[in-house]
């Protein structure tokens, strides 16, 4: 059964629940994946850029002792070794089955904390900070600074105290059936080597205090500090059949503060801070603004050289950008299918082309709503070229490159990533693409 939380943040309502769970019968296996433990199951020789290099096992050496069925979130914490740095720092092989919906606002006597528990516990208030930093009062559009920001740092520690969870070196963490999630929790895997995710509903990474920042754009943004998953300095990680959404608080439900979304989610899946060999298969991206950062920013060249991903047989679906957006990396992205609904009007781009990017795109099904020009697919943000093969737009075959250059031609970019995938398993045809990933992506397939 679904937990259901209301929390107010500075007036606005937020309600944290899940998702209907998918039921997967058994002709939506994953073709070639037994029936034997999930848990034991490693990454498949050539499956993208994570099975190079040593490969990803996770933590399928893990003696019994380390294997941990959970179905609370203080139980998960305990099983990755504690909240917090506990958890970063652990290295043991350890399988860890979650069982039912983990809320991550579950304290340790069961209760439900909320985020004016952390307001409570460290005297700050957002309705306060959103009061003082108004641009349109006497603050104008100074950055927001003095007491009032260190407060909010402080209630945003507390916070990620609760809510925020490490995962170290040589974990497997997988849903059991088809039900099982984690709500309310940003997933940080971070200084760590050989992590597998798979089975599993990630929602709604919700961050109680937001940040204002009048310099980001011309009128100004809130952003948030968590995204479901992160992956920061790590190597080796799959991330698979997962579901990753921004639970009842897509952008469309967001209330406006300064005229600006109150935007309380960051990204869905981020790889950055020189993260490296990393597969993403499988998986379904809905309903969300910042899908997929890959790469820090354009200042972090100690990203050159990292940065490799494989991106295959994912479902994106009403998103508004970053399917991904990349800097530095050679990133591989294939068979995936994107889906943009005519109800859906957030949508910006799908492939954003950033410093030093190398992305290379092959055999890709996207479905534009009416009007969209396909042009509209990439987005350049100093990048230079993208190697782009086999793509379909509605159905037509449709070069995007060749697209935004036609409506870009001041700032034309080349149709050559300067390298060629050699870690793959079998490529599909474009046209057999959606039906595959309807099929076969998302969590609750493989239970």
């Amino acid at each position: 059964m679904s937990l259901t939380k209301k929390t107010v943040i500075a007036g606005l309502a937020l309600t944290l629940v899940g998702l209907t769970p998918t039921v997967a019968t058994a002709e939506q296996r994953v073709a070639g994946q037994p029936r034997s433990d999930l848990g034991r199951q490693v990454l498949a020789a050539n499956d993208g850029w994570a099975s190079a290099e040593g490969g990803t096992t996770g933590g399928a050496a893990a003696t019994a002792a380390n294997v941990y069925h959970v179905s609370t979130w203080p139980e998960f914490q305990a099983a990755l070794g504690g909240p917090g740095n506990a958890g970063r720092t652990n290295t043991e092989a350890r399988i860890i089955y979650v069982h039912g919906e983990l809320n991550a606002y579950e304290t340790a006597d069961g209760t439900l904390a909320t985020c004016s528990t952390f307001e409570d516990a460290t005297g700050f208030s957002q309705a306060a900070y959103i009061e003082a930093f108004d641009p349109a009062g006497p603050w104008g559009w100074t950055d927001p600074a003095g007491e009032l920001v260190t407060l909010q740092a402080a209630a945003a520690n507390a916070q990620a105290l609760q809510t925020q969870q490490h995962i170290g070196s040589n974990k497997t963490i997988i849903g059991v059936g088809d039900d099982a999630r984690i709500v309310g929790a940003n997933l940080r895997i971070r200084d760590a080597d050989n992590v597998i995710v798979r089975n599993l509903t990630v929602s709604d990474s919700t961050d109680c205090f937001p940040e204002w920042d009048p310099g980001d754009g011309q009128t100004g943004n809130w952003n948030s500090r968590y995204d479901n998953i992160s992956v920061w300095t790590s190597t080796h990680v799959w991330v698979d059949h997962t579901t990753l959404d921004s639970g009842t608080m897509p952008p469309d439900a967001l209330g406006t503060v300064y005229g600006r979304p109150y935007e309380v989610h960051d990204g869905l899946l981020d790889i950055t801070h020189s993260s490296d060999l990393v597969t993403v298969s499988y998986n379904r991206f809905e309903a969300h603004d910042k899908t997929m950062l890959i790469g820090s920013s354009d200042s972090r060249t100690a990203d050159r050289g990292t940065l490799r991903v494989t991106i295959h047989h994912n479902r994106w679906t009403d998103i508004g950008q970053r399917a991904p957006r990349v800097r530095y990396g050679q990133v591989d992205v294939y068979n995936n299918h994107y889906v943009q609904t005519a109800d859906q009007d957030w949508y910006a781009y799908f492939w954003g082309l950033g410093r030093e990017s190398q992305l290379y795109a092959e055999n890709n099904y996207i479905e534009l709503a009416p009007g969209t020009d396909a042009a509209s697919v990439v987005r350049v943000f100093g990048g230079t070229a993208m190697t782009e093969i086999g793509t379909r737009v509605n159905r037509r075959r449709v070069s995007v490159v060749d697209a935004y250059n036609a409506a870009t031609p001041s700032a034309p970019i080349g149709s050559d990533a300067g390298w060629t995938p050699q870690y793959r398993l079998r490529v599909d045809p474009t046209m057999a693409v959606p039906r595959r990933v309807e099929r076969e992506a998302g969590a609750g397939v493989l239970g």
